[in-house]
């Protein structure tokens, strides 16, 4: 039996989320199901069909590779389709410096070019595949909440232009105004010219195109349940069902369990994250807030609130979505969420909303993704923990994690960054309490601090 975090309603896998992404989307085509007691063969077999997967996937395929993935629902019910749509710089939980006083300033500008060739390569598909995913936004902006924050900011565009050559501003309120990016509770902005919006239902489906064309076999609310080593092989199972793989890739994100495989238990913090979504603005309506802009933006708490004028002039507003998966905590981070938009966004307040809905994001106790091997298994694959900045990393890392597995590249592509595993968390049956703990610090080191 698989061990899970949460309870089974964070897991529930018979429908696609209700987010606005999968109404606004055309429908994937509908994939195979395993028949009861199916024996299937494959080169590969990768557990989830996200970003991640479904990369490898295409990576492999290209190479020649029979591969097959497994979804416990189907490609976007995860987070590749809960997920804000932001294509951007990041993937660690900690800045450029704190990296690099573990793993040197070299490092880290590796680890940065490939942030950089993540979101170049998402750029590259939705070009080539012909994808109109509704593309904007020229990078993004974060804002200081406080007015001792703006210090942070300019320490912030120092660590860019030293570890990277991505060109940053500084906006100080008055030019936020002028350039229609007024919210409450800011004090200043830093403009990192890098990245864009996209609606990630839109790409996921262009993805999800392209590897059932490359022979992909894809297969829905299939889940893996266990496998074992079998010889050079290894046997899955779902259910009933039987596949033999000389190779195995897990692509599960902040919805791993805890013991496929053993490894995973106690490495990963997923946590939930909240996303409303309000009807289509009025040009009046947007200039009564002051926020006409369409660059994506973020907010300098530690529980940090994430925000996009999308391209139709709905308003996307995401944050912290709770500390459980019951019915009274999905309520309760709901309204925190509504709260804090009511307060950033004061003119907006009685605007109506269309959409509401929650996704884990994947935290790891490194604070910073793995690419690479399952250590104690020789030849089970995994890449994944991306601090929320999917969309573009999981892209190219289960990329870059097909070219290792094919021996076109090793761990110094990868850079050590990504190539040193993670570690387990102290205490790991204890996570969901501390991260409670660390919640209610945050929140009053956000307020206060």
């Amino acid at each position: 039996m698989l061990k899970r975090i949460y309870q089974p309603a964070a897991y529930q896998t018979h429908t696609l989320p209700d987010s606005f992404w999968v109404q606004s989307a055309s429908p994937l085509p509908d994939c195979q199901q395993l028949p009861r007691d199916a024996v299937i063969k494959a080169d590969v077999a990768i557990i989830g069909g996200g970003y991640c997967g479904l990369s490898a996937a295409l990576e492999l395929a290209k190479n020649g590779a029979d591969v097959a993935v497994f979804d416990a629902g189907r490609s976007g019910w995860g987070a590749s389709g809960r997920n804000g749509g932001f294509c951007c710089m990041g993937g660690s939980g900690k800045g450029y410096g704190e990296l690099a006083k573990r793993f040197g300033d070299d490092a880290v500008r590796h680890f940065a070019r490939i942030q950089r060739d993540a979101i170049n390569l998402v750029d590259q598909r939705l070009r080539d595949w012909n994808i109109d995913a509704d593309r904007h936004s020229d990078g993004e902006v974060v804002l200081a909440h406080k007015p001792n924050r703006v210090h942070d900011l300019h320490h912030e565009a120092d660590e860019i232009a030293h570890f990277t050559s991505i060109q940053t501003e500084f906006l100080d309120k008055d030019a936020l105004i002028e350039r229609g990016l007024n919210a409450g509770d800011t004090y200043g902005g830093l403009h990192v010219k890098e990245g864009f919006g996209l609606n990630p239902m839109k790409y996921l489906a262009g993805l999800h195109e392209k590897c059932v064309a490359a022979g992909v076999r894809i297969f829905e609310q299939a889940r893996i349940d266990r496998f074992v080593e079998d010889g050079e092989n290894y046997r899955l199972y779902a259910g009933d069902s039987q596949i033999t793989a000389g190779k195995i890739v897990i692509a599960t994100n902040g919805y791993s369990a805890e013991n496929l495989p053993d490894w995973l238990g106690g490495r990963l913090m997923p946590v939930f994250s909240g996303i409303l979504v309000t009807r289509p603005l009025s040009d009046a309506e947007l200039a009564a807030q002051g926020w006409t802009s369409d660059l994506m933006a973020f907010d300098s708490r530690i529980l940090l609130h994430y925000f996009r004028k999308l391209p139709d002039n709905r308003f996307l507003f995401g944050g912290r979505g709770g500390i459980t998966a019951t019915e009274a905590a999905f309520a309760a981070g709901k309204q925190d969420l509504l709260d804090n938009f009511h307060r950033m966004f004061p003119a907006w307040r009685d605007i109506e909303l269309t959409h509401h809905w929650n996704g884990l994001a994947c935290l790891s106790q490194s604070w910073r993704p793995y690419i690479g091997r399952v250590p104690g298994h020789h030849d089970v694959w995994t890449a994944l923990a991306w601090h929320g900045n999917g969309v573009a990393l999981a892209s190219l890392g289960g990329k870059m994690l097909a070219e290792c597995m094919l021996g076109i590249s090793d761990q110094e592509d990868l850079g050590a960054v990504l190539a040193t595993p993670m570690q387990r968390f102290p205490l790991p049956a204890l996570r969901r309490v501390a991260r409670s703990v660390a919640y209610r610090y945050y929140g009053l080191r956000d307020r206060y601090a």
